[in-house]
């Protein structure tokens, strides 16, 4: 993987944003060998990447774009790369990438989904999306980055496949043995990279398709739904204005369903939302360097609109006030 890129090159399709061809793309062109702590820092861009043993990191990178598609190839000792949050809004948060594994084996973690791909094997990551990726030492990987809009068009659903390795296939070879030699190869004109565009986008999609158009048993579409609840209350439970409702819409599914789905839990999806702000409430109480802040600052900043809403949740679950919980973490300071 590369990181960001930048003069603005020619759009070729309406609708989606063409990929840069300079910067470090170019960088890339022919190949770009790394090492040590400084290639590692090189690598990190768009995933900070990390080694165990900095000093003895080594790999090569080469990278060429098609119009929308870029096109990786990376070889590399063993590294780990994760994307998060603070990285999500950058160029490549509208892309998908389809990595084919050459040689070795790759982790890939998201949404709470976690496989390892290995030879023959390929793996699909949201660059929208916060994820971890494991690449063993000695591994391959070939990457091909799609823009989202592209495959949702489609009617593919994304989070299907996000985290999931698409075992080796007759296809998936072909897409494999084609991209890689691409990753060297720079089209002369815009009509040839039009057609090597649409070529990659094609066999992309009969990859992707199948898999895409499975439907998970009910058992393994309610646990990763459940997964999304949670995932989303804890990345919103601090807006004041989170309510059943927004939860519901922000996995994509309704308000009676949503309680439905969270029954076997045990709590209902505002009890949820209303322990999650006391748990960071009360931890700002205990909290040393939150001293200067008064009962009524951590109140808001915990997700509650008002001092005596936030007092009555505290004493309902922790069986103290909001005082009291301060009071203690002073003592024991």
């Amino acid at each position: 993987m590369s990181g960001g890129t930048g003069d603005t090159g020619e759009e070729l399709n309406d609708g989606m944003a063409t990929l840069q061809t300079t910067g470090l793309t170019q960088r890339f062109h022919g190949g770009l060998h790394m090492r040590g702590a400084d290639g590692i820092e090189m690598l990190s861009g768009i995933c900070r990447f990390s080694a165990e043993q900095p000093s003895q990191f080594r790999a090569t990178m080469g990278s060429t774009d098609f119009g929308t598609i870029r096109v990786n190839r990376m070889k590399s000792t063993a590294v780990r790369g994760v994307r998060t949050r603070t990285l999500l809004d950058d160029e490549m948060g509208d892309y998908v990438s389809v990595a084919t594994i050459r040689s070795g084996t790759v982790g890939v973690e998201q949404d709470r989904t976690s496989a390892r791909g290995a030879a023959g094997d390929l793996t699909f990551v949201d660059f929208g999306r916060e994820f971890e990726l494991d690449v063993a030492a000695g591994s391959e990987v070939v990457f091909v980055y799609l823009p989202r809009l592209l495959l949702t068009e489609r009617s593919i659903d994304t989070r299907r496949l996000t985290g999931a390795v698409i075992p080796g296939s007759p296809v998936g070879s072909a897409l494999a043995g084609m991209l890689e030699p691409l990753t060297r190869h720079h089209p002369n004109t815009l009509a040839e990279q039009s057609l090597i565009e649409h070529a990659i986008v094609d066999l992309a999609l009969a990859v992707i398709q199948p898999s895409a158009d499975e439907e998970p048993a009910p058992e393994e579409m309610a646990v990763g739904n459940r997964a999304r609840v949670y995932d989303f209350i804890e990345r919103n439970f601090t807006d004041p204005t989170l309510s059943v409702d927004r939860v519901a819409a922000g996995i994509n599914v309704s308000p009676r369903y949503l309680h439905k789905l969270m029954e076997g839990d045990g709590i209902s999806v505002y009890g949820m939302i209303r322990r999650r702000r006391v748990r960071h409430g009360i931890d700002l109480l205990s909290d040393p360097a939150a001293a200067h802040l008064s009962v009524g600052q951590i109140a808001r900043r915990s997700g509650f609109t008002g001092l005596s809403q936030f007092g009555r949740a505290v004493r309902d679950l922790a069986g103290e006030s909001p005082r009291q919980i301060r009071q203690r973490a002073v003592a024991s300071a």
